[in-house]
């Protein structure tokens, strides 16, 4: 499950979007928005009211980034990130399942998504695939159809935590916004 830890963080979090009633995003959700932010382009800020669509207000906000910045910590210790649902990409349980996570990932991606695309959207495709697919926001008749292969979804939803390792290296890497002249 998951690992950010601090739990009056979390608390204030799920608290709060709990009291929002049922079109409010569910911690599953919000974890996979936080995920998204922490393993994506650098985002100076979030306006989560506008990427959430209703109120946020600053203490929440505040414990938003701090456990954004968890994860962050987390990944550069080397520790994979767990998430707070089963990867089985076919279970249904509303707001707590892997579609749910995958929705608020890519809600993490939208906020900034030309940014994701903007140095290989090939490579960008190929890592947001399983995200995409699993969430449902592509109603592409191709993934339906990569739907259908239930084997390869699965195998795509068991490698998710690599793939937000990669994410990472993709995005903060060693290699991300160092210059390095030839030798002479």
């Amino acid at each position: 499950m998951s690992d950010i830890t601090n739990p009056s963080l979390k608390n204030t979090v799920r608290q709060y979007f709990q009291e929002q009633g049922e079109d409010a995003p569910t911690w599953t959700e919000i974890h996979g928005m936080l995920c998204a932010l922490a393993v994506g382009p650098e985002v100076e800020s979030v306006d989560y009211a506008a990427e959430l669509e209703m109120p946020v207000p600053g203490e929440v906000s505040d414990a938003l980034n701090r456990l954004r910045e968890r994860l962050v910590t987390q990944l550069l210790g080397g520790d994979a990130i767990n998430l707070p649902c089963l990867l089985d990409p076919f279970q249904e349980e509303d707001g707590q399942d892997l579609a749910s996570w995958c929705a608020g990932f890519m809600t993490g991606v939208f906020v900034d998504e030309e940014a994701w695309y903007q140095d290989d959207e090939e490579q960008m495709a190929q890592l947001l695939l399983p995200f995409i697919l699993i969430s449902g926001v592509d109603d592409d008749e191709a993934l339906d159809t990569l739907w259908e292969n239930t084997q390869v979804v699965r195998q795509m939803a068991l490698s998710i935590p690599e793939i937000l390792e990669e994410l990472y290296l993709v995005f903060h890497g060693p290699d991300q916004g160092e210059v390095f002249a030839p030798a002479d």
